[in-house]
């Protein structure tokens, strides 16, 4: 889910084809917000929109159909498989009305002519809940109203991680890595769970914020798991500790893993290349292992070998030679 996303959705003005409020589209678009990308972009069930709404399913289509004539989504070509439907992939418009009710507020006060506070309220409002008390910093984004007065450069970790605070270049790594991974597998990329699996990461690692970054961009660069749509949630390849064999050499933000190349017969890597290309062999094969004994492909990974034989099973097969995981050779 984006929360720039939601407070974009949350400001827009939803109208009819007549110039009437249309409530209903409003609540769509606002719960559709919830289920795109850092860019905008995402899909969502109309069930599950329905259910959430507690509307029938025609209200949810009516919504969408509204929000289409509006302008502010829009189908972009892509499509999502979901319980037997195509489902179509939704693109945003962030980059048009106000980016939150906060400047939506403000702009509306100005159209009428009222005085407005450097806080952003008219002269006279009392002050909303929602709105930053006199003397406290208002966020950069405007997403978030406040930031503790006094500190510099951070923000407030989101549910996953409540006790501490996230440094700005970890907010910007965590964000430029979704950026990278949307831009193949966006429907894999949900920002409040990269965030706390990004610092997580960091921390458990040690590694700096910019080689966990090269190792993503070299992941989503070279990885043919992407070509064929089957990218991990990166939440998820964060927390399993994938970025470890796509990590650059030290003093280089390489954007390819390094690896020492296939040990084992010429014959078999040339099979595994007809099979899975060059970006197959430089991510599964060259980090395996060949067993003379057993005529196996050790892999590194049980994932590693399923990939193996998901990719080039057959042409292995015909070869007799097996592949098996790392461990199982003596297991």
């Amino acid at each position: 889910m984006s929360d720039v996303a939601v407070a974009w959705a949350k400001a827009q003005e939803c109208v009819d084809e007549n110039g009437r409020k249309d409530r209903n589209a409003k609540q769509t678009l606002v719960h559709l917000a919830s289920y795109v990308d850092v860019t905008g972009v995402g899909w969502a069930a109309v069930p599950v929109l329905a259910l959430e709404m507690d509307v029938s399913e025609r209200s949810v289509q009516r919504g969408l159909r509204t929000l289409e004539a509006g302008g502010l989504i829009a189908k972009t070509g892509a499509s999502h498989k979901y319980m037997g439907r195509l489902l179509p992939f939704y693109a945003l418009a962030l980059d048009t009305g106000h980016a939150n009710t906060s400047r939506r507020m403000r702009a509306e006060a100005a159209a009428r002519g009222d005085r407005v506070s450097p806080q952003g309220r008219a002269a006279g409002d009392t002050v909303s809940p929602q709105d930053p008390p006199p003397g406290d910093r208002v966020s950069p984004g405007d997403v978030a109203f406040v930031t503790p007065p006094g500190d510099t450069g951070v923000t407030q970790i989101g549910k996953g991680i409540t006790q501490g605070l996230k440094p700005s270049a970890s907010v910007r790594a965590s964000e430029a890595a979704g950026k990278a991974w949307a831009a193949k597998a966006p429907e894999r990329v949900a920002p409040k769970r990269v965030e706390p699996s990004w610092l997580a990461a960091v921390e458990r690692s040690r590694e700096s914020d910019e080689r966990l970054l090269s190792a993503v961009r070299a992941c989503v660069a070279r990885d043919p798991d992407f070509g064929r749509g089957k990218a991990m949630n990166l939440d998820r390849w964060l927390d399993e500790d994938r970025f470890m064999a796509w990590l650059p050499d030290d003093g280089a933000l390489a954007q390819a893993p390094v690896v020492s190349g296939w040990a084992g017969p010429a014959h078999i890597r040339a099979a595994v290349l007809e099979a899975m290309g060059e970006a197959g062999v430089a991510s599964y094969l060259n980090r395996a292992s060949w067993d003379d004994r057993l005529g196996a492909i050790v892999a590194e990974t049980k994932i590693g070998a399923q990939r193996l034989m998901d990719g080039a099973g057959s042409a292995l097969k015909a070869l007799g030679v097996s592949v098996i995981a790392k461990g199982a050779a003596h297991g």
